[in-house]
């Protein structure tokens, strides 16, 4: 029945064995076609494009490795320039410590010279005062010799004796 059912349906649509055979080598030249003007320049385009992809992936993976050496050479620059500022920082801070400690110990030396030349003036005056002490005293006890020489003396008289000679002496 199979054979039957083949052969009407064969019939139906008018092919034969020799149409069937027609169409199968019609169908092989049509892929052998295709295979070779499709196929083949569509497998090179897509070898192609893989070929400068993976030239791509390898010029990016090469500029990656580059950058984080780059970024490596950077990162030790930057330490390297942090250390280097930190020793300005630490030789300006002992240069200015070191001024510092000048500008101190020459105050100190112009204190020391302005005492010392104090002392002397103070002694100096001291001396002085000293003297005109003396020949005050002396003028004083002149004063008072002429005075008692002069006249005899109460202890009334004597008291303001002194008292005018004192007065006299602070108004000279």
């Amino acid at each position: 029945m199979l054979q039957l059912v083949s052969a009407n349906i064969l019939e139906v649509f008018g092919l034969d064995w020799k149409s069937m055979l027609f169409y199968a080598v019609n169908f092989l030249i049509l892929l052998a076609a295709m295979i070779g003007l499709l196929y083949k320049p569509v497998k090179n385009m897509l070898k192609k494009k893989r070929e400068n992809l993976d030239e791509v992936y390898a010029e990016n993976e090469k500029l990656k490795a580059e950058s984080e050496t780059r970024d490596a050479e950077y990162n030790k620059k930057m330490e390297q320039l942090k250390l280097e500022n930190a020793r300005n920082a630490a030789t300006a801070a002992e240069a200015a410590q070191a001024k510092a400690d000048a500008i101190i110990a020459e105050a100190q030396e112009q204190a020391k010279s302005i005492v010392d030349a104090a002392k002397k003036e103070s002694a100096t005056q001291m001396e002085q005062l000293k003297g005109e002490y003396r020949n005050s005293v002396n003028n004083l006890a002149v004063q008072v010799a002429q005075k008692l020489l002069e006249r005899e003396i109460t202890e009334d008289d004597n008291n303001a004796l002194i008292e005018q000679v004192l007065s006299d002496w602070e108004n000279d």
